[in-house]
């Protein structure tokens, strides 16, 4: 297959994973709702940032790496599933108020600090990216390639959440901002169950 080709059907899969609701998105429409949509923007852009660190990390891992990366992939997917799953019914069982931020200063750090601690993003970039590398000599720069495109992905849906929660949810009830977080947690239990099925089952 070509680069063009896979690069088309990563941007499927990207797009699918991207608006799927998870911890970033809970606080960028979190943040939306309850200040206004600059607010959730600002968690969007930190949390892009978060995603670049991830793809310049991860792509000199796995490229150096590379030969022993099924050994690594083991590591990450007990871990980061089972972490993934804890997050998940964290997220679940907590206040619409908890996701809220004390001070605006802090949004964009606060997107970046959650987005590189998330073991869902790291999942993703040293797992799933690799299956899309063409070239195996060239692993490095279709990495980072793959990672960019992500990002990009990535921020678009994050902004797009917080445009248009802070239109549709301005005078949402607890009840609402409520039910956001629980299909967020959802979400992040039903992605921790299917990798570790998918992967050991």
């Amino acid at each position: 297959m070509t680069l063009n080709s896979i690069t088309f059907e990563f941007i499927l899969l990207q797009i699918s994973v991207a608006f799927s609701p998870g911890l970033i998105i809970a606080l960028v429409v979190n943040e939306s709702v309850q200040k206004n949509r600059i607010s959730g923007i600002k968690v969007a852009i930190g949390a892009a940032f978060g995603a670049l660190i991830i793809t310049f990390l991860s792509a000199i891992l796995v490229s150096y790496l590379f030969s022993s990366i099924p050994t690594i992939l083991t590591f990450i997917y007990l871990g980061g599933t089972f972490y993934i799953v804890f997050k998940g019914l964290k997220t679940f069982k907590t206040s619409p108020l908890n996701l809220s931020l004390n001070s605006s200063e802090y949004l964009i750090y606060s997107g970046f600090k959650l987005n590189l601690s998330n073991p869902k993003m790291w999942v993703f970039f040293l797992t799933v990216l690799p299956i899309f590398v063409a070239n195996k000599a060239q692993i490095f720069i279709e990495l980072v390639y793959f990672g960019i495109i992500t990002v990009f992905i990535n921020l678009f849906a994050d902004v797009s959440y917080a445009i248009f929660s802070n239109y549709f949810f301005k005078d949402a009830s607890t009840n609402m901002k409520l039910l956001i977080n629980k299909i967020s947690g959802i979400s992040l239990i039903a992605i921790g169950v299917y990798l570790f099925f998918s992967r050991f089952i």
